[in-house]
């Protein structure tokens, strides 16, 4: 039942029809309707909504309700236990919680809303208000999860690349690069999905044996998407897209070649670098005289770098490579030049 929604009545209900049946026994409906009225001192539950609990209770949350015609009853054909019951209330809350932060980055596409289905039927009481009774809503207003900006994906295409994944279909679709002028068509053999700072890519090879591969294309730039079921291509052992790369700790972005950077931050930015590990190979030092923190480390993520270093805008400054620090004071002369023109 798509859209349902479980009530505190309904989780009650939910939970005494399983203790009914939870030890293999059969009962008639009129009796568990009886059992449930006894129980919840509502003489007025109706056999349609009892009904419409078997349904929800079968299609939503998996449980194995069957009738049986010789004996006249409802019972489990197999061991069953309704899943909020596996879990404790402090367990509750943490679904709750990671439900929150995959939601911080939703961009209520296909994969979002299937994970809320998923953690609905974990835990059917979540949707509600009576999820207090498993745990307070005191402690629950004590997390708080900033939102972030939502990606937009055209409608349909995560299902689209999901579907191509996992049938090893080719897509065909047209793709925005900045570094292309214009929208270009592109014929893809998708590998993985990959996620990055709330954004969603496809890792893939592209078939026009021209264009270098494999890489990275955003969903927010794949257009007209189509999957070619007529089109099929064997996964070379190579796919995955941390096996090209270095692991760096930038984001997906990377690049073919690795280069030494070092850095300095002076002002606030100090005790914000110091708080995180950039690189595996960081190190770390402090010109106390100075009022400086250089850090050094590798990588091949120069233009993830390059924003992060922008970002604390006159408190860091590059130090390496040479070519890196031309390109940073290029662009502070150029944001310099457009803010005469500003005025």
């Amino acid at each position: 039942m798509p859209g349902h929604k479980t009530t505190h009545t309904q989780l009650e209900r939910f939970r005494l029809i399983d203790s009914m049946l939870s030890d293999g026994e059969v009962l008639p409906f009129e009796n568990i309707l009886d059992s449930l009225r006894l129980e919840l001192r509502d003489d007025l539950l109706s056999d349609s909504s009892l009904r419409r609990d078997f349904r929800y209770m079968k299609n939503e949350l998996g449980a194995p309700l069957a009738y049986d015609k010789k004996r006249h009853g409802w019972h489990y054909t197999k061991p069953f236990k309704l899943p909020a019951e596996g879990f404790s209330d402090d367990e509750i809350l943490y679904l709750e919680l990671i439900r929150g932060l995959v939601n911080q980055n939703s961009n209520d596409d296909f994969l979002y809303k299937a994970f809320d289905k998923l953690l609905d039927k974990i835990t059917p009481v979540s949707s509600t208000p009576s999820h207090a009774e498993l745990v307070s809503a005191s402690i629950q207003d004590r997390f708080y999860i900033a939102p972030r900006s939502k990606q937009l994906v055209d409608e349909g295409v995560v299902e689209k690349i999901l579907e191509a994944i996992k049938n090893n279909y080719l897509l065909d679709f047209n793709y925005f690069s900045k570094w292309e002028p214009e929208e270009r068509h592109r014929k893809v053999m998708p590998f993985q999905l990959v996620f990055d700072d709330g954004s969603l890519y496809l890792y893939g090879a592209s078939k026009n044996p021209r264009v270098p591969g494999p890489r990275l294309y955003k969903l927010s730039k794949m257009h007209n998407v189509k999957v070619l079921i007529s089109h099929t291509f064997e996964l070379p052992s190579n796919f995955r897209f941390r096996e090209a790369f270095e692991k760096g700790r930038f984001g997906a972005f990377q690049y073919d070649e690795a280069y030494d950077f070092k850095i300095e931050f002076s002002g606030d930015a100090r005790s914000i670098v110091r708080e995180c590990i950039w690189a595996d190979n960081q190190e770390i030092e402090e010109e106390s005289d100075s009022g400086k923190t250089i850090i050094s480390f590798s990588s091949s993520q120069w233009i993830p770098i390059f924003r992060w270093l922008l970002s604390y805008g006159e408190n860091a400054r590059p130090l390496e490579p040479d070519w890196f620090v031309e390109d940073w004071k290029n662009s502070i002369k150029k944001m310099y030049e457009n803010s005469l023109l500003s005025n």
